[in-house]
């Protein structure tokens, strides 16, 4: 008997592996490119390209401010606070794109703005709007 499931079973599995090779496999991620976002001066700008989880940086402005994309999962810090925000920085100066890239989850949804910093803090209405991705 035993040896009836096993051969049922290796026939079950050419058969699906023949539909696979037949019919082709589906893409089962939920990984989904961000938009890309300037803030309202146009001095920053960002993009996340889910393939190989990589946030696009650009600081397209001389205004010796530092750009970033300013990014968070809906996982919190820790007790009732609210996610925890993360700085891909381009620190390669004035109008430069550079490409930060993170090892993150699959399907993990994040949201992010392109922003201008002044020695590490974020410049007062220096962000863009939200967008979203899925890693």
């Amino acid at each position: 008997m035993r040896n009836l499931f096993r051969k049922t079973g290796f026939a079950f599995a050419g058969i699906a592996a023949a539909a696979t090779l037949a019919f082709g496999a589906g893409n089962a991620a939920a990984s989904q490119d961000g938009p890309y976002v300037e803030n309202s001066n146009g001095s920053a700008s960002a993009w996340f390209q889910a393939n190989g989880d990589t946030f696009w940086v650009g600081d397209w402005m001389a205004d010796s401010h530092t750009t970033a994309a300013v990014w968070a999962v809906s996982v919190p810090c820790g007790g009732l606070n609210p996610p925890c925000p993360n700085f891909a920085r381009n620190n390669e100066g004035a109008n430069t794109g550079v490409p930060v890239k993170y090892d993150l989850s699959e399907n993990l949804p994040l949201r992010y703005r392109a922003c201008t910093l002044e020695k590490g803090a974020l410049v007062s209405g220096g962000c863009s709007d939200l967008r979203s991705a899925i890693s």
